[in-house]
């Protein structure tokens, strides 16, 4: 049970420090000429949508922007997390 609990924490931080560091590199290198292609990247998902109830309003929406570095760095994150054992 423990040694579950600790695998998926493990790899929650993996995939949080990949999209995080990802997101990082890709707009550090934007202004870099042969690395700029990591900060190329794009947008998909829902346009926000609003329900008026007029006593309680509701918005729906989500948006997902990635670039070539988060794509990289989650492949990065997913092989590690596999090759990673843990003992109990």
């Amino acid at each position: 049970m423990k040694k579950n609990l600790i695998k998926t924490l493990l790899l929650i931080v993996l995939l949080v420090l990949a999209v995080v560091l990802g997101q990082v590199i890709g707009t550090v290198t934007t202004h870099v000429s042969f690395l700029s292609w990591l900060g190329l990247g794009t947008s998909f998902g829902f346009l926000p949508v609003k329900i008026d109830l007029a006593v309680v309003n509701f918005t729906f929406g989500l948006m997902v922007n990635i670039n070539v570095a988060q794509a990289i760095l989650l492949l990065v994150a997913i092989l590690s997390y596999v090759k990673i054992k843990i003992k109990e």
